[in-house]
């Protein structure tokens, strides 16, 4: 072994050795700290956006949207009651004008008798139970109110005004003042005789403005105060404010929102309550908290940094330390030392070099000089790699746990073909079993928990079915986690009703509808609306696969039959009692519609009106006008002003003059159309490809807009939506009134209009649509084809018919318009046949369309049956 022997001298303390070896070199010393201040700089770097951002949305953005929201919930609230009270003196004003020209008061006012006056007054209360007084003021042959002789009665100069100012032809106002400590309200009104041009009169009603009141306390006093104040100018020319009517609790603020209410002296003014304020305030809790999060990770990270770094910085220079006097490969983890790792060699290898020579009696072996350029570069020793390349982070980045989807199960065979275009409809005893019931169920209740609606509204109808399967139902509801609010046996229109007046916005309806007593089927809302083929499709998969959630949820029951009474009454004036028979053909309708019409004040007769399921008058379909004879009968026999037939679950209507002539859905709807345009020029009004052509001719005569749709009441309901209508009909009675209604399909509601619009025109129905043009027309015909065939054989009808003499329409199956009629051939979506119709202007002609159909088929399917 070799033996170093070292020279008695000491070598110079400055000598190259010295500095390179010594751990505390002289000289040399640490300033502050690089690290810390770089971390810093870092942290502020970091902080100060986050800071600056954090201060942006706490102090400007969320107080701004925390405002535009309270403006915009209590803007709603105001224009919201701001309409209501509109609505109520417009409804209020035309059941005056009606009343005053009913044939009662018209003689009165001819006769100028103050006798019969009072006596008019006396019976007109009857028909405004909201009021507090009425009063007739005969207008005196110099064209105003005759006051020479007192002031008629009136309660002050306002209403004395507003009749004076009424009888010169003025249109005025609704006017609220303080009498004996009580606010009222007046409305006047100019009635002119329309035989006897010399005869006018003044009408004026009083309100107690309690009943005002109500309209506003619908609001609720949780949600604030909600006032109704009346603008005017003091003789002292100042302006000044009243309130006239008030409801709820809240203070005025610069939170408060104003709404004019339209053709009167009024504004609406909402001001939040604290409790409504508080739930709209915005938490900033939640971004305190993320703040402070992002702070506190900033530190952590930057306290890592300071800590390991150091470490890890430490470790690699000693490493270069140890390795400076040896040739061996280093690898260093920052690259940033490999610089200094190479000078320290150089300089420690020199520096043994020159003090090679001090040592005795041992041959050193001369150590290589290194080059100032070595080809380093590829030598191992001045490796290196990133920091972070010692160790290889293998990160999984689908952190959150996936759920495979539930396998699908297979469908036990249920019939595909229940689940129609826009409900669900079959056999109540071979194919709605309770097995398949329960899976529907339980998908719809997936359906609407996945759409946020917690709770569906469940109605039934009469059928001997729909107890067991609305049992069935209910139960298979509850279980997929929904809430169920039980309505009870009602029609159909009343779970539409339900679904807009109640807080719950869902619902199923299980009824078969027109279909015979031994069919049942389910119609589906979701959010107010009524679903179509989409919605339905997605029901069927969801059965067939089974995804469905589960839960436990709770059944509430309601009766909503007391709130649509109220609704319609408000709603319909009939101005002159008429005689009606109503032919509820043992359905849904058979109890609440003849008290709905008595309540209105009619005479009724009723006919088939004991809820029978099994239907032993007649089946329940009124489209089918053999299922009408017995109401034609009956109509003749009591010479009723009219009659009319509700379907199984009350949602079409049939109607039957007092000649007994069936008129079909098509010209009432075009008696609708008049009466609903006429009020409101440019309306849109919807109908299906089996109406008239004539009526799209009398909608635009009147100043609307005729828009053509498919059949069927769930694609009606989804335009009249889409183009804002305010009318909708199809030839199978179903009618939908936007106009002061909801705009869904209700029997009970579209006699009502009728009733209105008879008694207020003071024509006989034969009358009013003896006007509209006389066409040759077929009603629906019925041809059965299997629902396996049906749509592939319209397919086929469509893509090789040649229709060339006339336009094609391919809409709903294929309609064709000749000049001289129509012809149309489609699919039926709710039982297992085409539907066709024909309309021309003679019997020759529609016997042309008609063979000219027939020729078209029978070269694609001769072998169907046509039926015409």
């Amino acid at each position: 072994m070799l033996k170093l022997k070292k020279i008695k001298k000491t070598a110079p303390e400055d000598s190259a050795v010295g500095d390179a070896v010594s751990n505390n070199p002289q000289g040399i010393d640490a300033k502050g700290n690089a690290l810390q201040r770089i971390g810093g700089i870092a942290l502020l770097t970091i902080l100060i956006p986050v800071l600056v951002g954090f201060a942006y949305l706490i102090l400007v953005r969320e107080p701004i949207l925390q405002a535009q929201q309270i403006e915009r919930v209590s803007e709603s609230f105001a224009l919201q009651k701001a309409t209501d009270i509109h609505r109520l003196f417009t409804r209020l004003k035309d059941r005056m004008q009606s009343a005053a020209l009913s044939p009662l008061a018209l003689s009165a006012i001819a006769s100028k008798s103050d006798d019969d006056i009072a006596l008019v007054e006396k019976a007109m209360l009857d028909y405004f139970p909201e009021v507090v007084s009425l009063r007739i003021i005969p207008i005196g042959d110099m064209g105003t109110a005759d006051f020479s002789e007192g002031n008629q009665g009136l309660r002050n100069h306002i209403e004395v005004d507003l009749v004076r100012r009424s009888s010169e032809g003025e249109e005025t106002q609704p006017e609220a003042y303080k009498f004996e400590d009580q606010w009222l309200t007046s409305m006047a009104a100019r009635v002119t005789h329309p035989r006897i041009d010399d005869r006018w009169a003044v009408i004026i009603i009083t309100l107690d403005n309690k009943q005002i009141a109500k309209q506003l306390k619908q609001l609720g006093g949780a949600s604030g105060r909600v006032a109704l104040e009346q603008r005017y100018t003091t003789p002292g020319g100042k302006d000044r404010l009243d309130v006239i009517a008030f409801s709820g609790n809240g203070t005025v603020s610069p939170n408060t929102m104003y709404k004019d209410v339209p053709g009167t002296p009024w504004r609406i003014s909402f001001s939040p309550s604290d409790e409504m304020l508080a739930a709209l305030t915005i938490n900033p809790v939640p971004l305190y908290t993320v703040l402070a999060l992002l702070v506190f990770a900033a530190f952590v990270c930057l306290s890592v940094v300071l800590i390991l770094f150091p470490k890890k910085l430490s470790g690699e220079i000693n490493r270069v330390i140890s390795a400076a006097d040896q040739k061996t490969p280093l690898t260093l983890s920052i690259p940033e030392l490999v610089s200094i790792a190479k000078q320290l060699r150089r300089a420690t290898l020199r520096a043994l070099r020159q003090t090679s020579s001090s040592y005795s009696d041992i041959p050193v072996p001369l150590v290589e000089t290194i080059d100032e350029h070595p080809p380093q570069l590829t030598n191992p020793m001045f490796q290196s790699k990133s920091l972070f390349d010692e160790e290889v982070l293998d990160l999984d980045l689908a952190e959150t746990e996936v759920v495979a989807p539930r396998p699908a199960q297979k469908s036990r065979g249920f019939p595909e073909h229940i689940f129609r275009a826009y409900d669900i409809r079959g056999d109540a005893q071979t194919e709605l079993t309770d097995e398949l019931v329960a899976k529907i169920a339980q998908a719809i209740g997936s359906i609407a928990g996945e759409m946020g609606e917690q709770a569906l509204i469940v109605g039934c109808d009469g059928r001997t079915s729909s107890p067991r399967i609305k049992s069935t139902l209910v139960r298979a509801l509850m279980e997929s986690g929904r809430d169920v609010v039980d309505i009870g046996l009602v029609p159909t229109p009343l779970l539409y009703y339900a679904t807009r007046h109640l807080k719950y916005r869902s619902g199923v309806m299980i009824t078969g509808s027109h279909n015979p007593a031994d069919y049942n089927g389910l119609k589906i809302v979701l959010n107010q609306q009524t679903i179509a083929a989409g919605g339905i499709e997605e029901i069927r998969e969801r059965v067939a696969t089974g995804e469905f959630t589960t839960g436990n949820g709770r059944m509430i029951r309601e009766d909503i039959v007391p709130a649509y009474m109220e609704e319609v009454l408000h709603d319909i004036a009939i101005a002159v009692p008429l005689k009606i028979v109503i032919d509820a053909g043992n359905g849904a309708t058979s109890e609440l519609a003849p008290r709905l019409f008595e309540e209105l004040g009619c005479e009724v007769e009723r006919l088939y009106c004991t809820i029978d399921g099994r239907f032993p008058g007649h089946p329940p379909d009124t489209s089918n006008e053999d299922n009408l004879a017995d109401l034609v009968k009956k109509v003749l026999e009591v010479e009723a002003d009219f009659g009319v037939a509700f379907d199984g679950d009350g949602d079409r209507l049939a109607v039957v003059t007092s000649s007994g002539k069936i008129v079909r859905s098509d010209v009432l709807l075009m008696l609708y159309a008049q009466d609903v345009v006429s009020r409101n020029p440019g309306a849109d009004v919807v109908f299906d490809v089996k109406c008239s052509r004539h009526l799209s001719k009398l909608i635009t005569a009147h100043g609307g807009r005729p828009v053509l749709w498919k059949t069927g009441h769930a694609f009606m309901k989804e335009k009249m939506k889409e183009t804002g209508a305010l009318l909708g009909g199809e030839f199978s009675g179903h009618m939908f009134f936007g106009e002061r209604w909801f705009g869904f399909d209700d029997g009970m509601y579209a006699a009502g209009r009728l009733a209105e619009i008879l008694s207020t025109h003071g024509e006989s129905l034969d009358e009013s649509i003896a006007k509209f043009p006389e066409t040759i027309n077929t009603p629906e015909i019925i041809i059965p084809v299997a629902d396996d065939y049906k749509f592939e054989l319209v397919k086929k009808i469509i893509n090789n018919a040649d229709f060339t003499s006339g336009k094609v329409n391919t809409m709903d199956g294929i309609r064709v318009d000749f000049s001289n009629g129509w012809g149309l051939v489609r699919a039926s979506n709710t039982g297992p046949a085409l539907t066709a119709r024909f309309e021309a202007d003679t019997q020759e002609n529609l016997e042309i369309i008609q063979d000219e159909f027939r020729a078209q088929i029978a070269l694609i399917d001769p072998k169907i049956d046509l039926k015409f």
